[in-house]
């Protein structure tokens, strides 16, 4: 997996994951351990598979979710 980030000089930067060992499931998600292929730094990732997204509902459930996740303030949760 690869992560496009804009750089503080506006440039873009590529940083490039490996996909870890499964660590559980939800009702849309999974999550996977990803650890940075330079820095070997383990986080853990949700991936929703695009067509799960096709009902209305799902969707709403999405952005609730990203939702609860930019109003959680914590060092090991990521900021929107």
């Amino acid at each position: 997996m690869e992560e496009k980030f804009k750089q503080s000089d506006s440039s873009i930067g590529i940083r490039k994951y490996l996909k870890g060992k499964f660590l559980g499931k939800g009702g849309f998600a999974k999550c996977f351990e990803f650890i940075n292929a330079e820095t070997k730094y383990v986080h853990a990732a949700k991936i929703i598979q695009k067509s799960s997204l096709v009902k209305s509902r799902a969707k709403q459930k999405l952005m609730s979710e990203i939702k609860i996740h930019r109003s959680i303030k914590n060092l090991n949760v990521c900021q929107f």
